[in-house]
């Protein structure tokens, strides 16, 4: 899990680039938490925890003869419970 986190990181970092064509890029994050009371329900832990999380966007881009901009983006991500859906776009 953490060899592929490591290596999502790494590709994720280049692919940053300017102008038309495919584009990738993402964010990750790693840390401690701690939750001193636990929810109503009794459902999450209470103390220190470890928290971590990836996210890769890809976004494919091009333009027309006249200048039209055209493209379709969407984000990889595990987070279920805000669930961010597919956007294509003509123009800008």
């Amino acid at each position: 899990m953490y060899r592929a986190l490591f290596a999502l990181m790494f590709l994720a970092l280049p692919a940053h680039a300017d102008g038309l064509g495919p584009k990738i890029s993402g964010d990750a994050r790693m840390g401690l938490v701690y939750d001193r009371a636990p929810d109503w329900a009794q459902q999450r832990e209470n103390g220190l925890r470890m928290t971590a999380r990836a996210r890769l966007k890809f976004e494919f881009t091009g333009e027309t003869d006249g200048g039209v901009r055209f493209g379709a983006a969407f984000r990889l991500d595990p987070d279920t419970q805000r669930p961010k859906s597919p956007s294509v776009f003509i123009g800008e």
